[in-house]
């Protein structure tokens, strides 16, 4: 059977399943997500043959192979398979990775095409050079190199394909580009810092007892605080980890802390324990983004990949290498310097999630018995969030292990949209998508299968604008989250448009 299953034409992205926020060194599902959780079995899907044999048909291809191994890597191994759990997990690892990929392939095409300037410096191949052959070796030696236990699936894929080509010179340049263009840019992030293993709560990382102050989940209870040195990685492009550091988040006993508060607390209720004011769209819109690790859904990246192949067709570059892989590098990278910003960010101001400030806000609750000292909050000792869904998982919903401030979601979807921006010179681009949280197939944590859903957007900053807001009605980020954080990814979003991938 075929590795890819590819975007269908009702754009419906048929999601396989994978897990999340893992620790280096742990090959168990129990130990990342702990005794409350079980990933529900899950059937994967028919692989669907690939559109077309052409250039740029190749790179969709290996760009859906790699969201999809991905998802795999974020999959609990099956008995008696011969795979790794959590090779490159999380969305940061996951952004790290797509972006070496994708500079590979963009590599490999612009020293062909030579529109574009190379990223690693890349010169250009001879003229009788096969675009098909360099787009896949490149493709599969970084996705070798950073899911090495899924080798041997990309191996047979690759031979698949180059099969298909007869014996040339053309083939053996091909190849060999390729080969230059994955070996340059995985030797340049060879020691990029990105090696140091997840700490876990209470262990490697001790929180804060402060008010204000980031502390575990404790409802879910994850072990692990992800991405704490992921603001010593070294970017792609940005000149560095702090240079967009977003501004120090409002204080504890002011009113737009109180506002964000409040909306977080009436919002983002379970609807159970908590009542909630949130509405049923709005609690759709929560989950439709969501993306939050859990199995068949994957991180974030997976998400915003999907979203730019499918504006890519709607638009009209599918069918155009250059811009193609160009466009593919943009986001990915400008994603990946998005969240070492970001990441850098949240781990230096360290700002509790709602869970934490709605339960410790009055005088007497928390660690130091102080509460927030804002007389505009009014806590709940129990509040219970809707939660970050625990999709085709059997446990709680839960708010991600890592600081609040600012959101990675809204980050990560600032940077996503003002590349598209960029790229196509309008923000006036309406769209229409399904995502895997609706997809007809996904479970929610009482196994209930959620319908198929699709929504609809104006324009970029819409759904810019819904995936930020997303995470308010899920009850796990405040309203200055979200808009530092899609200022912070715009911020990188324009300084890798204007610096990299260059005519």
């Amino acid at each position: 059977m075929r590795y890819l299953k590819l975007i269908s034409t009702v754009i419906i992205f048929v999601a396989i399943p994978c897990s999340a926020w893992s620790q280096i060194g742990f090959s168990d599902f129990k130990k990342i997500w702990g005794p409350r959780y079980q990933a529900i079995p899950e059937a994967n899907a028919p692989h669907p043959a690939p559109h077309g044999t052409g250039p740029a048909d190749r790179i969709r291809h290996w760009n859906q192979i790699a969201i999809n191994a991905s998802g795999l890597d974020h999959t609990p191994v099956a008995p008696g398979e011969n795979r790794i759990f959590g090779e490159q997990f999380g969305p940061t690892r996951a952004s790290r990775a797509m972006a070496i990929i994708h500079i590979a392939i963009f590599d490999a095409v612009s020293a062909i095409d030579g529109h574009f300037k190379t990223y690693t410096g890349l010169g250009r191949a001879p003229a009788d050079t096969s675009m098909e052959c360099a787009v896949a070796q490149a493709a599969c030696e970084t996705l070798d190199a950073l899911f090495p236990s899924q080798k041997p699936t990309f191996d047979q894929e690759l031979t698949y394909e180059l099969a298909q080509i007869p014996n040339s010179a053309r083939k053996t340049n091909g190849i060999s580009l390729g080969h230059n263009a994955a070996s340059a840019i995985l030797s340049l992030r060879a020691n990029d810092g990105s090696q140091a293993a997840e700490p876990r709560i209470g262990i490697e990382f001790i929180t804060s007892n402060e008010p204000g102050k980031w502390r575990q989940d404790p409802i879910s209870q994850i072990p692990v605080a992800l991405g704490t040195y992921w603001g010593r990685v070294t970017p792609f492009v940005i000149q560095s980890s702090h240079q967009f550091r977003s501004p120090a988040p409002p204080a504890l006993n002011s009113a737009e802390y109180a506002a964000a508060y409040n909306e977080a607390k009436s919002l983002g209720g379970d609807g159970v324990i908590t009542p909630t004011l949130r509405t049923a769209e709005e609690t759709q819109i929560g989950i439709y983004w969501a993306y939050d690790g859990t199995p068949s859904l994957c991180a974030p990246p997976r998400l915003y990949n999907q979203i730019t192949m499918h504006l890519a067709d709607q638009m009209g570059t599918a069918s155009d290498a250059a811009e193609l892989a160009r466009l593919l590098a943009l986001v990915n990278v400008a994603m990946a310097d998005a969240c070492i910003s970001t990441w850098e960010s949240k781990y230096y101001y360290q700002f509790w999630r709602p869970v934490t400030g709605i339960r410790e806000s009055d005088p007497g609750t928390g660690p130091t018995r102080r509460g927030d000292g804002n007389r505009a909050t009014t806590g709940d000792p129990s509040f219970t969030p809707l939660g970050a869904p625990a999709s085709n998982l059997t446990g709680p919903n839960f708010t991600p292990p890592f600081p609040s401030y600012p959101s990675g979601h809204g980050a990560f979807g600032g940077a996503l949209f003002q590349i598209l921006r960029k790229f196509y010179g309008t923000d006036n681009i309406a769209f229409t998508f399904v995502s895997d949280e609706f997809n007809g197939v996904t479970r929610d944590n009482a196994g209930n299968v959620r319908p198929l859903v699709q929504r609809s957007f104006s324009s970029l900053s819409q759904a810019e604008e819904e995936n930020g807001q997303s995470r308010i009605y899920l009850g796990i980020h405040w309203a200055f989250d979200k808009t530092a954080a899609i200022a912070q990814g715009r911020r990188v979003a324009d300084y890798v448009f204007t610096n990299a991938f260059l005519p």
